[in-house]
């Protein structure tokens, strides 16, 4: 829910995303017993493939929880500091700006009402340990109050598309990086269908 200040942020350089092809693909994992922390390879999913669908389930789970634990945050009143559950699931410019926007609502005794919503995630591009996703946000219905109940949500934008980087840190993702576009609608982006 980063007060709207996630739109004035931009990543200078977009990371290279690995080309996969028939010559660099592993062959499919032989027949054996899956883990049981994770779900096996499909018959028609190489182990390669199977790894980047775990990867990018798990980024957008931690970017899915760090949305709804900056709701929360700003609906008890913003935080001074970063929780310990943001940390958990994002850092570097990420984590600041969320940190930065949740420190204001609380310096001016304002609280959240409403929510975030995703419409939508893709999968963009992945590298061993970091993936890229772009999300469609609609903070349209989420309203900042005053401690008297009146509306202070800033004018301008709401609906935002995201480009995400999400990074794996010590076996946990988190959302480090992130450029912002804002829109009127969401038809015709990818990450709204």
């Amino acid at each position: 829910m980063a007060l709207r200040g996630r739109g004035l942020v931009s990543v200078g350089a977009a990371v290279a995303c690995c080309a996969l092809t028939t010559a660099c693909t592993p062959d499919p994992a032989p027949a054996s017993t899956p883990s049981p922390t994770s779900p096996a390879a499909t018959p028609t999913e190489s182990q390669i493939e199977r790894q980047m669908r775990l990867d990018y389930e798990a980024a957008e789970e931690a970017y899915r929880a760090n949305i709804d634990e900056q709701d929360r945050l700003a609906q008890a009143g913003g935080v001074d500091k970063a929780s310990r559950s943001l940390k958990s699931t994002a850092e570097g410019e990420y984590l600041s700006a969320a940190a930065a926007s949740l420190a204001f609502i609380k310096k001016k005794g304002w609280h959240g009402v409403g929510k975030t919503t995703i419409l939508g995630v893709i999968h963009v591009g992945w590298q061993d340990g970091r993936v890229r996703l772009m999300s469609c946000e609609d903070g349209s219905r989420l309203r900042l109050l005053d401690k008297a109940g009146a509306d202070v949500t800033p004018k301008g934008d709401s609906r935002f598309v995201q480009s995400l980087y999400v990074v794996r840190r010590s076996g946990r993702w988190k959302v480090s990086s992130f450029a912002s576009r804002s829109v009127q609608v969401f038809e015709g982006e990818p990450c709204a269908a």
